[in-house]
């Protein structure tokens, strides 16, 4: 069978994540071993550099851990989530199989020339980092050895970084458009409609993450304030990732929503009209019929109306609305024990 041409070729990190998905067992496996070999390596550094005692962590360090894999495994668990959010919604469009099949590769591919641009942007970032952290020129003087690890895993970081915020913006913006490819919407079967909140919604949870694993390891995120603008940024971020593109579904269910409304609405006038000419006729024959027809009117707009329109399931959203405001109120708990108990 002859395989279709691909919109376009994959980038660097679609191929990582390939190799690693090629890996003997599961994907997440590989990513553990590289954060627990980042915190390890950059702890040594410290030891080696005589600042921190040998055997011991500092939390700050240990975060390499997070920084290194964060990107490429959201990238990865994403396009995972993108594919299987696909099959789902898939049968609700007008699309024919060459379209669907491009429009699926665009949901779990980046294009390769945008994503270098991003990772070069990235690493830059992060040089800018480290510059505001060392001093500019470096000083190899105090501690070479951590200063050359960190950097070497702060342009890892930065690097998959720069690809993830790039590939937030690509897969959201596909689904985004969605809505235009759907053949028609079903206000009162909805689940190919709810398929990509649950990647909507893992995207922001993912930025989350990174703004509590900032709060627990750096002192200075709420001390500084241009740290705490920043991370306040990174949670409205993360809101909008969630919301944002499922805003055309959105509109678009309400707006069958309301047509069906209207329809029943219409009915259940010309229903009564009906009922009110017969009993001024005074042909009341078939008013146990009539009854029915009314209620049955009644309860179909009853169901409409209480019919959601925001197109993710109740889960989803308890989900996303947990992972949004426990970290805060287990946070505010702490700080309020801490000053009680010193």
């Amino acid at each position: 069978m002859e395989e279709r041409p691909v919109p376009y070729p994959p980038s660097w990190m679609d191929r990582l994540i390939d190799r690693t998905a090629a890996l003997p067992g599961p994907s997440w496996a590989a990513y553990l071993v590289a954060a627990i070999g980042a915190g390890v390596l950059a702890n040594a550094a410290a030891w080696v550099d005589g600042y921190l005692p040998p055997g011991t962590f500092d939390l700050l360090l240990t975060s390499f851990a997070f920084y290194l894999v964060s990107g490429y495994a959201a990238i990865h668990n994403l396009d995972w989530a993108a594919a299987r959010a696909w099959t789902i919604f898939r049968p609700a469009t007008a699309m024919d199989a060459e379209a669907a099949a491009a429009l699926e590769y665009r949901l779990t591919t980046m294009p390769a020339f945008p994503v270098l641009i991003w990772t070069v942007g990235g690493v830059l970032v992060g040089l800018v980092y480290l510059a505001g952290a060392y001093g500019q020129p470096f000083d190899l003087e105090g501690e070479p050895v951590t200063l050359v690890v960190g950097s070497a895993l702060s342009a890892l970081a930065f690097a998959g970084g720069g690809a993830f915020f790039y590939h937030t913006i690509h897969q959201l913006r596909l689904i985004g458009g969605l809505p235009g490819t759907i053949k028609r919407i079903d206000v009162l079967e909805q689940a190919p409609l709810h398929a990509f909140s649950s990647v909507t919604a893992v995207t922001g949870v993912f930025l989350l993450a990174g703004v509590y694993v900032n709060a627990l390891t750096d002192p200075a995120s709420f001390s500084n304030p241009a740290i705490s603008a920043t991370l306040g940024f990174a949670v409205v971020l993360a809101i909008a990732c969630f919301v944002g593109p499922l805003y055309g579904m959105h509109q678009g269910i309400a707006a069958e929503k309301t047509r069906r409304l209207a329809d029943v609405n219409e009915r259940l006038s010309r229903a009564l009209e009906a009922l009110h000419r017969r009993a001024d006729d005074g042909d009341l024959a078939d008013a146990d019929r009539f009854h029915d027809h009314l209620a049955s009117l009644l309860a179909e707009r009853e169901v409409i109306a209480r019919t959601p329109t925001w197109p993710w399931d109740p889960g989803t959203l308890r989900g996303f609305a947990t992972a949004l405001v426990l970290p805060i109120v287990l946070w505010f708990v702490y700080r309020f024990l801490d000053q009680s108990l010193t």
